[in-house]
């Protein structure tokens, strides 16, 4: 007679299905409730709060987080590839409502996120990560839905017909620049002038 415990498989074969799939959902939500909890305390409180502290603020246990993300480097990552994800969701959308200045409402988007994340950007620059190389796939997605929605403005002469995408990503990028260098990361209004500001330089020169 063999000692070995009866496997559980056997006693309700319909169970393992159905709880791997709520295990992995489960953790997908806590994952994601940990990314945005995350992004927002290094958005309001800097970058020194602790894993720990974000993993009792996203209401998981502190394991969560460590099997997750085993570095702050590793969080910083998740969270600016998570930003780029959504901006590529939202990119898509826009895309789908044939709306010439579709363009501008992207880039004004890019320019939020990257102010409210700066500081994250500025830990990966610092741990020589780019997400270009990072997470290529979806920046290349952005760039190329980019590139889409400046085709479509050109058409419309909505941008400055000499605008190229490789111009438009220098000038956001250059936006998260100089709104940190005016101390505006955390004031929406003032990193949203300056991001009007360059926005502005992309539309048709007045005759």
């Amino acid at each position: 007679m063999s000692s070995q415990p009866p496997r559980s498989v056997a006693a309700n074969p319909t169970a393992p299905h159905g709880s791997d799939r709520e295990l992995r959902a489960d953790a997908r939500r806590n994952r994601e409730r940990v990314l945005r909890t995350a992004q927002q305390l290094f958005a309001t409180e800097g970058l020194g709060v602790s894993l720990d502290e974000i993993a009792r603020r996203a209401g998981v246990g502190p394991g969560t987080v460590h099997r997750h993300f085993p570095t702050k480097e590793a969080l910083y990552l998740a969270v600016a590839t998570d930003q780029l994800r959504h901006l590529v969701a939202e990119a898509e959308t826009l895309a789908a409502t044939g709306d010439p200045a579709a363009l501008f409402t992207l880039l004004s988007a890019m320019m939020a996120s990257g102010a409210e994340n700066v500081a994250v950007k500025s830990a990966l620059v610092a741990a020589e990560f780019d997400l270009r190389t990072a997470a290529p796939d979806v920046a290349a997605d952005l760039t190329r839905h980019v590139a889409d929605l400046l085709e479509r403005a050109h058409a419309a002469g909505a941008v400055r017909p000499d605008l190229t995408v490789d111009e438009v990503m220098a000038l956001v990028a250059g936006a998260f620049a100089a709104i940190r260098h005016a101390g505006a990361e955390t004031s929406r209004e003032r990193s949203g002038h300056i991001a009007q500001l360059i926005l502005d330089g992309l539309r048709p020169r007045s005759r």
